[in-house]
């Protein structure tokens, strides 16, 4: 009866994230989230000294153009996020889990979603000062609300709810579940989904909105 009673209240408890396992994930989000922004802000430099402009009246669409500049801010966050995963289990002993596939699966998704953020950020700002300043006050309570500073699991309650708002909490979610839970594909293709799905709207009404010139 009592190792009934134990079983029970180990499958009901809550798996807080602590050490490591909460600042190699969180950190990564957070600096990948500066560095889009960072990178998108090379759109402003661009139309601010008049590139793109000149590229315009090149054969490329401004479709293909724009598709070209996010896929290089694209590839080089994949590239930044899977240095700092390596650098959390190589140089921390952050176990980032049991299924490479799942941990590609997130990177990529997240990857995708705040490539598209910073094209939003990139289209509502006019300067490059501006997305600097605008980056900051966005990314930093973005990562508060999502779980990337502190566990989400140790908030009140409509915190937590408030981090289903935010890109940031369902990647925090995804990446925990992987790192902290040990789960496998199944189990973070919701999280992944969710990703990609804030991706598609922040790219629509950010390339809606871009202004060439």
């Amino acid at each position: 009866m009592n190792a009934q009673k134990e079983t029970q209240r180990e499958d009901t408890s809550v798996d807080i994230p602590s050490g490591f396992a909460q600042t190699s994930p969180g950190i990564a989000v957070m600096f990948a989230l500066f560095f889009v922004a960072n990178g998108a802000g090379t759109l402003l430099i661009e139309r601010e000294q008049g590139t793109l402009r000149r590229l315009i009246i090149t054969p490329i669409s401004k479709g293909g153009i724009l598709a070209g500049k996010l896929l290089g801010v694209f590839l080089s966050s994949l590239v930044q996020f899977s240095l700092l995963v390596l650098a959390g289990q190589f140089l921390f002993g952050v176990d980032w889990g049991q299924s490479p596939l799942a941990l590609a699966v997130m990177v990529l998704a997240f990857t995708f979603c705040i490539t598209a953020l910073g094209m939003l950020m990139a289209s509502l700002v006019r300067t490059y000062a501006q997305i600097d300043a605008v980056s900051t006050l966005l990314i930093i309570p973005l990562s508060g609300i999502g779980g990337a500073m502190w566990p989400i699991e140790i908030v009140p309650d409509f915190m937590q709810q408030a981090a289903l708002f935010v890109p940031t909490g369902w990647a925090m979610r995804g990446f925990h579940d992987i790192v902290t839970r040990g789960l496998g594909l199944e189990e973070v293709l919701l999280e992944a989904a969710m990703l990609v799905l804030f991706g598609l709207a922040f790219l629509i009404v950010g390339v809606w909105r871009f202004k060439y010139e």
